[in-house]
């Protein structure tokens, strides 16, 4: 049986996702032969601390990505996306 995707505003209790991100984002990277600004583990747990991203889980299984980040006093954004 498929287990469905949830997909959720990340908090503090995913940061056990942080090092699965972190290496799926470099392996990411490699398959493209792109390069993508390496973020620290302390880094991506921020964003999820701060309602700025959003996670996939497949029961308790990661599955997908992405955090927000702003600027120029919110007047620019980009998202991350995996």
């Amino acid at each position: 049986m498929n287990n469905p995707i949830d997909v959720m505003v990340a908090n503090a209790s995913h940061e056990i996702y942080v090092d699965t991100i972190l290496a799926t984002i470099t392996a990411a990277a490699k398959v493209r032969g792109t390069g993508i600004a390496k973020r620290t583990h302390e880094y991506v747990a921020q964003k999820m601390k701060e309602g700025k991203a959003i996670i996939a889980l497949c029961g308790e299984e990661f599955a997908g990505f992405c955090y927000i980040e702003t600027w120029g006093n919110k007047q620019y954004v980009a998202n991350s996306g995996l």
